[in-house]
């Protein structure tokens, strides 16, 4: 399973790189590239794992693996990144109203889970509320200078689309082996769908933002990664609304997630503090975030 997760990081690659060619073709801009088109293409894994899951009729395994991509992207990794490169600065074309639209809409699943189901109607409130912000973003005038760094060389735009098909091709088989093994495990362990997918399935399909992470680290690109990460936890909740719209549920045990919801809004409101104070992530901010991220670690494994 470990290995068809690197695989399926690798498939992303692939898709984003692709993706990249395409978008300096078209010559689409900064903020279009690194929070719209980055942010849902790094999470294409969840994306093909949610599929995956609900034509396998375990939706709970897709819904655990998006709030613990969000809650891992907003503590773990940001966390990491402002405690490494000392501070992590927010992208000064971001407005205050956008950053908090922004995190209004990556903890909205702690808004619809609450009760443990996940309707169409909410699923559709999720894909609208994610459209609504994308729309307002892209409209948004300050953002104009083209990023390609993820465009290699001057390959041929149908190198690119090839690329893209390519990694899309490998996604979809890879998350299938990658469902199919977490099943097995669920039934033979007796580990509820959610739990897994929280804790363990999250860590794996989110292996293509750990090495953007690992990039940002190298490059030191303090105010690079907000938009990319964000963009990507803001992704998991379109996906969890249209997972909602394919396969609606109603978790008998909703306490499993409860404290997962209860972390994601925290960390949330907690990420959004620490911008409007500075506009900035310090060190001291981000080993707050890695603490909220060990408290999740904890109650999964122990509570």
């Amino acid at each position: 399973m470990i290995g068809f997760g690197l695989i399926l990081s690798g498939c992303a690659h692939l898709v984003i790189r692709g993706a990249a060619g395409i978008a300096k073709h078209a010559g689409l801009t900064s903020f279009t590239f690194g929070f719209l088109l980055l942010g849902i293409l790094t999470s294409m894994p969840e994306m093909f794992v949610a599929i995956q899951a609900a034509l396998t009729n375990i939706p709970q395994l897709a819904t655990g693996n998006l709030l613990g991509g969000s809650i891992l992207l907003l503590s773990l990794v940001m966390g990491a990144l402002a405690v490494i490169l000392g501070k992590v600065v927010l992208d000064h074309e971001i407005s205050w109203q956008d950053m908090v639209s922004t995190i209004g809409v990556i903890a909205a699943p702690a808004l619809v889970l609450w009760d443990g189901a996940l309707t169409r109607g909410e699923g559709i409130f999720l894909v609208g509320a994610y459209g609504v912000h994308a729309l307002l973003l892209t409209r948004d005038g300050t953002l104009q200078h083209p990023l390609h760094k993820h465009a290699v060389g001057h390959r041929h735009v149908h190198q690119n689309i090839g690329m893209f098909i390519l990694g899309i091709a490998g996604l979809a088989i890879a998350s299938r082996v990658i469902v199919t093994s977490a099943e097995v495990i669920i039934h033979s362990f007796s580990i509820p769908p959610i739990v897994f997918g929280l804790f363990f399935l999250s860590l794996g399909t989110n292996l293509p933002e750990f090495a953007l992470a690992w990039s940002v680290i190298a490059q030191k690109r303090r105010d690079l990664a907000i938009g990319d990460f964000l963009g990507s936890a803001a992704a998991n909740t379109l996906i969890l609304g249209i997972l909602a719209i394919i396969s609606p549920y109603t978790d008998p045990n909703p306490s499993r997630v409860t404290a997962a919801l209860v972390l994601l809004g925290s960390v949330a409101a907690y990420f959004l503090w620490s911008f409007w104070t500075g506009r900035s992530l310090s060190r001291k901010e981000g080993l707050g975030l890695l603490a909220f991220y060990a408290i999740f670690v904890a109650y999964e494994l122990f509570g």
